[in-house]
């Protein structure tokens, strides 16, 4: 995502912000009306999701030297297809048998060299993708559409006001190893403004507003480390975008990169605060 970004050149036009709100005014109706409806279109769209930013993953992995093998798209279709069934209790056997077959198509693999690093690579990409995406299904599933509209709607809050924040008086970085235009300002402005929407939620869904701020907070946290860890496959990749599928986001991962982070934090602490 381009959160907590920090432009004091020239006016927000140059930020492409009207291809990004048409892809979000398209796309996040989808979002919510797949979450709303939960059951196959949820896991129609966790699938698509998971196993297209599999793909942008690859891609990555590839650009930064670490080969990959046909592990990582079984991994990213596999988790989700459990939570779709309701067998995420043999997610641990799957993630077993994900890093079995990476490890034998390193060794067989015409990169076996390079062996360890590509069933690595394999074997993260697919907790990455299918593992985090599929929680949305569980979550959905065990908590019902509020819960999981909440903690969407606090990465999205976190998001949009960091976003703005940054834009209009970000000065000091907040990672420039990995981010440079991210700014210490859209962070706290972020953070604030999550923790807010986190009470909110929770005061509509009948949770304790002190824990379901905790609960706010501690996504909004996730998020930002979701976004920098993406920053960082694509700094170790040479590339500015995951991918070129949503004008003005990039990729998959661009996009959701916060939300994959964000979504299993929120489950977690659903579960063991409220």
């Amino acid at each position: 995502m381009r959160s907590l970004v920090a432009d004091p050149s020239g006016p927000w036009a140059r930020t492409g912000l009207a291809r990004r709100a048409a892809v979000v005014l398209i796309g996040g109706p989808i979002v919510l009306g797949a979450v709303w409806s939960g059951g196959m279109p949820l896991a129609l769209l966790v699938t698509v999701l998971a196993v297209a930013g599999a793909e942008e993953f690859r891609r990555l992995a590839r650009a930064a030297g670490l080969p990959t093998s046909p592990a990582l798209g079984v991994g990213a279709l596999a988790f989700p297809l459990l939570a779709a069934v309701g067998r995420w209790d043999a997610a641990w056997s799957a993630l077993l048998a994900v890093a079995a077959l990476a490890a034998v198509l390193a060794v067989v693999g015409e990169h076996r060299p390079q062996a360890v690093a590509g069933a690595a690579a394999d074997l993260l990409g697919a907790l990455y993708l299918g593992g985090l995406f599929a929680h949305l299904i569980v979550f959905r599933d065990a908590a019902g559409f509020g819960a999981v509209l909440a903690v969407v709607a606090v990465v999205w809050v976190n998001d949009i006001v960091a976003y703005f924040v940054g834009v209009a008086w970000g000065h000091r970085p907040l990672a420039p190893g990995l981010s440079p235009g991210k700014s210490l300002e859209g962070f706290a402005a972020g953070l604030v403004a999550a923790t807010l929407a986190g009470a909110s939620s929770g005061a509509l869904l009948g949770w304790p507003v002190g824990r379901a701020a905790v609960l706010g907070l501690a996504v909004a946290v996730a998020s930002v480390a979701g976004d920098l860890w993406e920053s960082a496959m694509k700094r170790s990749a040479g590339v500015k975008d995951s991918g070129a599928v949503l004008p003005g986001h990039g990729g998959i991962l661009d996009r959701f990169d916060a939300l994959l982070f964000g979504a299993p934090v929120g489950y977690y602490l659903w579960r063991w605060l409220l």
